[in-house]
């Protein structure tokens, strides 16, 4: 992480507008604690600039001609993990949000945000942190939310279709236990146990046993050791 000699975090600039790049020099011209020392204009230049001068913070748009800033952040976060990336975008959109997380940036704001948001997510990711303006983390939120409550809704509820007498034989069959050990323990034939096995894997829509023990573990029925 590159530091001028005052201490200030160096920054480098990349947007394809030139004007847009000026006016963020401007700004932070006045700061204390950052100063720009290189602007870009596509993501193939970020990167070379990212190499040279070993920036604090690679302040990138997510649009820019040729690869997308989303490109860029990967290669820079893989080749100088020092150098964190803040991603800017006209547009909040969740999709932009977690493809920027998963290049490997730590922050994410949009062009409209005040010039006190831009100096706290500077400061925030400066010292270690991850940063989202409110429209980005309300994204976030909904994401996680929508996901956990899809996947929760469709694995809980076909096995809330079980019966009492399938869910324990679900739980052997996942533990590993053969069908007579199951019939054994449950004091019925082995072929109940199929025919139970096999009403479980159509209630559950899946195929086999192996998808089986998956399903048991996803829902917390079993640990299967990492």
């Amino acid at each position: 992480m590159s530091l001028t000699a005052d201490s200030k975090a160096s920054i480098l600039l990349v947007d394809d507008h030139t004007l847009f790049r000026k006016g963020l020099k401007l700004l932070l011209d006045e700061s204390s604690q950052f100063e720009v020392v290189g602007e870009a204009g596509s993501a193939e230049e970020a990167c070379r600039k990212a190499g040279e001068l070993k920036p604090a913070i690679v302040l990138m748009d997510i649009a820019l001609p040729g690869n997308s800033g989303l490109e860029g952040a990967r290669l820079i976060c893989a080749q100088h993990p020092p150098t964190k990336v803040i991603m800017i975008s006209m547009h909040s959109k969740k999709e932009y949000i977690i493809q920027a997380l998963q290049s490997g940036a730590v922050g994410f704001i949009v062009k409209d945000s005040t010039p006190d948001m831009l100096l706290t997510a500077l400061d925030t990711v400066s010292k270690g942190h991850y940063y989202f303006d409110h429209t980005a983390m309300d994204e976030i939120v909904q994401y996680v939310l929508e996901r956990n409550t899809g996947a929760a809704s469709a694995s809980e509820s076909n096995y809330d279709k079980l019966t009492q007498r399938e869910q324990e034989v679900m739980r052997f069959v996942a533990e590993g236990l053969t069908t007579k050990q199951i019939a054994s323990h449950l004091c019925i034939s082995p072929k109940t146990v199929e025919n139970h096995r096999t009403k479980i894997m159509d209630k559950l829509h899946v195929d086999n046993i192996v998808d089986v023990v998956k399903y048991a573990a996803k829902l917390g029925i079993i640990n299967i050791p990492t």
